[in-house]
């Protein structure tokens, strides 16, 4: 037994520098970044200045189809319209707060999962970093009021029998939220230009 705890620190030892120098997930909204030019962006065939544009674009479009919700207490989430420019595909998501304390989220998580997952099983979870965002600057949705916020992602390859999900974490809370889109709604994301 006392082997075993004292190869635990040399372990750690020989590999903590592999784990340093692994890059933290980046994501704008664990830096407190809220527009599309916050980010240092460039891709072939889009620019930073042409996401700006085109992410305001989707914001502002009054249609909204619900293709996932979530409900937590009187707090929802719904995912609406997913368009596509280039490389580049963008999720509209609306946030409503029905009750009288303020929603702070912390920060919101995009990954790529296996729907179905029988027991025993390993699963493997591929977590994507946004491009730019646009909406809700305060990171905040007060009482009674409702905000939408636009995620630009790279695009990505998903299987068939996986999904994206987007967890929202409210901010020293309970009330989290878990979206789920499936392949086809990814497929079926309209052009923006």
């Amino acid at each position: 037994m006392k082997i075993i705890i004292y190869l635990i620190p040399v372990f750690l030892g020989l590999f903590g520098d592999v784990f340093a120098r692994t890059p933290a997930h980046f994501n704008p909204w664990s830096l407190g970044l809220s527009h599309a030019s916050d980010s240092a962006f460039i891709s072939k065939g889009i620019t930073d200045k042409s996401i700006d544009e085109v992410t305001k674009k989707v914001f502002r479009r009054p249609v909204f189809h619900r293709i996932s919700k979530d409900k937590n207490g009187k707090v929802k989430a719904k995912v609406g319209d997913i368009a596509v420019s280039d490389n580049t595909l963008f999720y509209k998501v609306r946030l409503m707060n029905q009750s009288n304390i303020n929603f702070d989220i912390d920060f919101i998580r995009f990954s790529i999962r296996d729907l179905n997952v029988a027991k025993r099983t390993v699963t493997q979870e591929r977590k994507l970093t946004t491009v730019s965002s646009y909406g809700v600057f305060d990171r905040t949705i007060e009482g009674n009021t409702r905000g939408q916020i636009v995620f630009a992602l790279e695009k990505f390859a998903i299987a068939k029998d996986q999904a994206l999900f987007i967890e929202i974490y409210e901010k020293k809370g309970g009330r989290h939220l878990y979206l789920k889109i499936k392949r086809s709604d990814i497929e079926n994301a309209r052009s923006v230009k």
